[in-house]
């Protein structure tokens, strides 16, 4: 897992081919203050959702992981906490899904705990168990969000 601003992206371009244009999308998105909506931009290889939602409280989250793709999660607006743990220490609560790249986690006693504000970002590798959309205190708050997947 990595949490940072994009003035920094140049540091983590290396990590993936499509990193960059990950990054350079962050960037325009964020200029042009684009819709909510799917936006392709490698075809499946590489593509981005614009959402706007309420946070949850933490027990109307879930752990999520993903094999075929990393995330990069950046907040527009907003305030949002996400909880990560390691792959080897989940335990899943059903079977991982194919077709949605998914498999939903137990909660984990001790996870590492981010506060995402406006502006930075949180990248999840495959064995990155997050839990992202949690509220920061019991209050709901609504957050623009960009969700980068980056097919490995």
């Amino acid at each position: 897992m990595i949490f940072d601003t994009l003035k920094n992206t140049a540091y983590y371009e290396s990590i993936h081919p499509r990193f960059k244009a990950a990054f350079a999308f962050l960037e325009k998105a964020t200029r042009e203050d684009l819709p909510v909506g799917r936006y392709e931009l490698e075809g499946s290889d590489l593509f981005a959702m614009v959402q706007e939602y309420e946070t949850n409280p933490p027990d109307h989250v879930r752990f999520e992981g993903h094999r075929r793709y990393i995330d990069i999660q950046y907040l527009m607006r907003g305030v949002e906490v996400i909880e990560v743990t390691d792959l080897s220490v989940a335990e899943a609560e059903g079977m991982y899904s194919d077709e949605k790249d998914a498999c939903f986690f137990k909660d984990h006693a001790e996870p590492v705990r981010a506060i995402l504000h406006a502006g930075e970002y949180g990248v999840f590798l495959p064995h990155d168990i997050h839990k992202p959309g949690m509220a920061l205190g019991t209050i709901p708050a609504p957050v623009k969000k960009i969700v980068v997947k980056i097919k490995i």
